[in-house]
């Protein structure tokens, strides 16, 4: 038999852990100053091979998992998907163009962009998706000139928005 004591503290780690991840964690909006981007956030689930199940929603949304880690998390790693499009009408067009130092907003906290890599589409990008390591978020978006290539930018969290 389990002492009761352990049980407790059994169920305090298992619930930390679950909390990581917790659904409706993610925020409202992500903010883009530089690109005046104002996305409102929709949480999805993952397709069969691992990808955000993202909708349709061209202008003014980014997807983001569901049971991910939320951005203002003091480790992990939150994943923002848009849609970016020839004719210039998706939220995820000009992601290409951001610089280091670029400031994002998110779940009330601050990120500055560290580096944006170009990957061919079919990569996985699977192991962006953790609960571990620095917290960051990652934005992903087609090429809105080469949809066989993804935009990827990667944030890391400065501090607590100050309002």
């Amino acid at each position: 038999m389990i002492p009761r004591a352990a049980q407790v503290a059994a169920s305090v780690v298992l619930l930390a852990f679950i909390g990581q991840g917790a659904a409706g964690a993610a925020p409202g909006r992500l903010d883009i100053p530089s690109l005046d981007v104002r996305a409102h956030v929709v949480e999805v689930g993952l397709t069969s091979t691992g990808s955000l199940a993202v909708g349709d929603r061209l202008r003014g949304t980014v997807y983001t998992w569901r049971a991910g880690d939320p951005p203002c998390d003091r480790t992990g790693t939150t994943v923002y998907a848009g849609h970016a499009w020839r004719a210039g009408n998706g939220v995820a067009d000009r992601w290409g163009s951001l610089r280091r130092g670029d400031v994002i907003r998110a779940g009330g906290c601050t990120f500055t962009v560290t580096r944006r890599e170009y990957w061919a589409a079919d990569r996985s990008m699977r192991h962006l998706f953790t609960v571990g390591g620095a917290p960051r978020i990652v934005l992903i978006g087609c090429k809105a000139d080469d949809y066989a290539r993804r935009v990827v930018v990667f944030a890391e969290r400065v501090d607590p928005d100050p309002g």
